[in-house]
C-alpha cells in the first residue's frame, strides 16, 4: 500500500497485534497486521506513527550511506579504504553495509570480528553475572538478535552485530546471559537486566527498529 509518499508491505498473519517494523539497508517500511484488519485501520495506524517512521528511516539511511561513502567502500580484498570504525574498541576493518545478503566471505568476516570481541566482553561480564555459556554459536539470523537455552547453556548470536557499533554486541550478550538466571522477559529478568546495563530499554529499542 501507499500512503502519501510512503510505500508499506503489509502482511496479514495470525497475530493479535500490529507491528511495524523499519527494515536496513533501504529504509523499507513492513506492516504484520491481524487477518482481518481493515485497510482503514491499518491507515489510522501509519498516521498515528509516522513522525517515529520518518526519523527512522532516516537513521537508517543515513547509517547504509555512511558505509557506502567512497572513503569506505568496500576493496577487492573485502576490506574498506578506511581501515577501522569509529566508536570501537576493537581495531577490525570497516565493514560492508549492514544488511547485505550473506556469503561466505562475509560470514566468515563477521565471526572473525565477533569472535576478537567476545574474550574481553566474557572476561568482563561473566564475574559480574554469575553464569557462564557452555557454547556461543554465531549464526545468520533473520527475525532475533540472540537467542538461549538455559537447560544447556547455548548461546547464539546474530552475524549482522558484527557490523553495528560494539555496544549493541554487548547488550545481546548480557542480554542471553541473563536468560541463565531467567528464563523469560518477566520481573526478575528486568531487574537483572537494569542492574547490569543501566540504559539496556533504550539500545534494545534501537536494536528491534533495524529487524
Amino acid at each position: 500500500m501507499e500512503m502519501d509518499d510512503l510505500r508499506i508491505r503489509v502482511s496479514r498473519k495470525a497475530v493479535k497485534n500490529m507491528y511495524l517494523r523499519i527494515k536496513p539497508p533501504d529504509g523499507r517500511i513492513e506492516i504484520t497486521a491481524p487477518v482481518r484488519t481493515s485497510h482503514r485501520r491499518i491507515e489510522e495506524f501509519v498516521r498515528s506513527r509516522r513522525t517515529w517512521i520518518v526519523k527512522s528511516r532516516k537513521r537508517i539511511l543515513d547509517h547504509a550511506a555512511r558505509f557506502n561513502a567512497v572513503d569506505g567502500a568496500p576493496g577487492a580484498d573485502g576490506r574498506n579504504a578506511n581501515g577501522s570504525e569509529s566508536g570501537t574498541n576493537t581495531p577490525t576493518p570497516a565493514r560492508p553495509p549492514f544488511g547485505q545478503p550473506w556469503t561466505t566471505a562475509r560470514k566468515t568476516q563477521a565471526k572473525r570480528i565477533i569472535n576478537a570481541r567476545l574474550p574481553e566482553l566474557l572476561r568482563k561480564w561473566t564475574p559480574i553475572i554469575g553464569k557462564s555459556p557452555t557454547n556461543i554459536s554465531l549464526r545468520a539470523m533473520t527475525s532475533r538478535w540472540g537467542s538461549c537455552t538455559p537447560a544447556t547453556g547455548r548461546i547464539r548470536l546474530n552475524l549482522e552485530l558484527a557490523y553495528l557499533p560494539e555496544r549493541y554486541l554487548e547488550y545481546v550478550l548480557v542480554h542471553e546471559l541473563t536468560h541463565l538466571w531467567e528464563r523469560n522477559h518477566g520481573e526478575g529478568f528486568r531487574r537483572r537486566m537494569t542492574a547490569y546495563l543501566p540504559d539496556w530499554r533504550r539500545l534494545r529499542r534501537e536494536l528491534n527498529q533495524m529487524v
